[in-house]
């Protein structure tokens, strides 16, 4: 089954209306599970904060610990997290795919902001009995700062290594990553994208406390270091994550070191 895995991460600014706090675009979710149900392959998702999670992690700056913010600041986030993660779940399950929400604070602990501890089994243990894992960006507890926010990003590229997935797909509100030429000053979707390539952001909003496209680059790269397939796809356009998820033909970036 692992073989054939692929990690699925959903953007916030695809799965709700940024500018909109606590804004669900629950139609496009609901398609996205239709769609992925369709495929058959083994999935495991990790959705952003989006409109949910980013406001109240950026007035606490929960990203350097305990701080000002202090402990109000990691539970406002964390209840806003697990209420989106819920949200999503119904969505997806509601579009025919049987999914079950694994909170990413529950799983995971880091040492000033990486990845020392990560709990893989709640995760094999849905897959084996035929649910989608649904895990999420989210504030964790951290050995250096006391706690901190891990990006949903970061957590997907992660699995993907750790389980040798054969495609990590990163599905945004674009076509893909977009480039400017150094000469022509052109303004492009890149086909491939390795290190060193100048990224154009394209939307990018205040309210990303997580790296915005530059900081998905980055995972994502670390993962096709390790052997995985990448893309950075656009999941508004119907049909693109089931080619994507399923094997076939990929519209957008692919991500190669």
């Amino acid at each position: 089954m692992l073989r054939e895995l692929v990690v699925l991460k959903l953007g916030g600014s695809l799965i709700t209306v940024k500018d909109r706090p606590f804004t669900l675009r629950r139609e496009v979710i609901e398609r996205i599970g239709r769609e992925l149900a369709s495929t058959g392959k083994p999935l495991v998702i990790v959705h952003g904060g989006g409109s949910y999670a980013h406001p109240v992690a950026k007035k606490y700056r929960v990203s350097e610990g305990l701080g000002e913010g202090g402990l109000e600041g990691f539970v406002e986030t964390s209840l806003a997290v697990r209420r989106l993660n819920v949200e999503v779940v119904e969505a997806l399950s509601r579009g025919g795919l049987p999914s079950i929400g694994i909170p990413a604070s529950s799983i995971a602990i880091t040492k000033d902001g990486r990845i020392t501890t990560f709990n893989l089994e709640p995760i094999l243990s849905s897959l084996e009995v035929g649910l989608t894992p649904v895990t999420c960006g989210d504030v964790v507890l951290d050995r250096v700062k006391g706690f901190t926010v891990l990006s949903g990003d970061t957590t997907a590229a992660y699995i993907a290594s750790r389980l040798r997935a054969s495609r990590l797909i990163y599905a945004i509100d674009r076509d893909g990553v977009y480039v400017r030429d150094r000469v022509t000053g052109e303004v492009r979707v890149a086909e491939v994208l390795s290190p060193g390539m100048p990224i154009e952001p394209m939307g990018a909003s205040g309210e990303d406390v997580t790296g915005g496209i530059v900081g998905k680059v980055e995972e994502g790269l670390r993962a096709a270091e390790r052997g995985v397939e990448v893309w950075v796809v656009n999941g508004l356009r119907e049909g693109v994550l089931a080619e994507a998820v399923g094997g076939g033909r990929v519209r957008g970036t692919r991500l190669k070191p």
